[in-house]
């Protein structure tokens, strides 16, 4: 039952997420060694596309 805010009631702990990472690192040399999948943006165009986007939305 709700009381207008907050609804009340259990989780089952079998859907908690077993860890929570502060840093996490990829590594795509098995998608190149199962796919020959290489990326083609750098992380350095990543990162622009991101804030250049970040920017659009703000205005």
């Amino acid at each position: 039952m709700s009381d207008g805010f907050w609804a009340r009631g259990c989780v089952d702990e079998q859907f908690y997420r077993p860890y929570e990472f502060d840093t996490m690192r990829g590594d795509a040399s098995k998608a190149y060694a199962v796919f020959g999948w290489r990326a083609q943006t750098t992380l350095e165009q990543l990162c622009q596309m991101m804030m250049q986007e970040n920017l659009r939305r703000a205005e």
